[in-house]
């Protein structure tokens, strides 16, 4: 009678223990998170992208091209305005659309100015802005992205390719600034301004820097 009291009690821990670890087995797989709750997880704690109005008293546009086979000639836009998208961390990629007004341009020599906004260059009157809209980028190194975009130009669209640094992001969680510097080149004459090309007189390949700084738009 002792006995199979005994083996009793034994079976019944043992059902005991079999059903408490399967509790903590069945909660364990409750709470462990699977792939999809990892992917939401981590998409909510990614950095949401902020957008920014470029400030046209900090942004600038300048140009350089081979005068004449000898000297390298700079000039600038001063009316640069846009918008562009980025996360504070750098995490994804800028997205930019920023306008250029052609009769902005500044050489330093009036004369000049007149002549690069008049109809031999970029024909101001008929084309009055050039527009970058970014299409992609790719991560080339810490906050440096090599940007794809399309270049609108005297009247024509053509794909270029910009080295894009983000130079800052500075402020507080009222007010915020970023910074960006691009420089790529662009060959004029596939813009259809050709003066100069072929006697060299002006050299067809324009090397840009953009200077960009914008303002957080809540």
């Amino acid at each position: 009678m002792f006995q199979r009291l005994q083996r009793r009690s034994r079976i019944v821990r043992g059902l005991l223990a079999v059903s408490l670890l399967g509790s903590v087995g069945l909660a364990a797989g409750l709470s462990a998170p699977g792939p999809k709750e990892n992917a939401t997880a981590a998409a909510a704690s990614a950095v949401a992208p902020l957008n920014f109005k470029l400030d046209p008293v900090h942004c600038m546009a300048l140009f350089r091209i081979h005068h004449v086979g000898a000297g390298q000639f700079w000039g600038m836009f001063d009316d640069v305005s846009g918008t562009v998208v980025y996360p504070e961390d750098g995490s994804t990629a800028p997205t930019f659309d920023v306008t250029v007004k052609v009769e902005s341009v500044h050489t330093g020599t009036e004369k000049l100015n007149r002549t690069i906004a008049g109809p031999q260059f970029f024909n101001a009157k008929e084309f009055e802005s050039i527009r970058f809209v970014s299409t992609g980028g790719k991560s080339i190194g810490e906050k440096t992205w090599e940007m794809t975009g399309d270049l609108t130009m005297h009247g024509v669209t053509k794909p270029i390719t910009a080295m894009v640094e983000c130079t800052g992001v500075a402020g507080n969680p009222v007010q915020k600034k970023v910074g960006f510097e691009a420089t790529f080149t662009v060959k004029r004459s596939n813009f259809g301004m050709e003066w100069g090309v072929k006697n060299k007189a002006l050299g067809d390949d324009v090397r840009m820097v953009v200077g960009l700084e914008g303002d957080w738009v809540r």
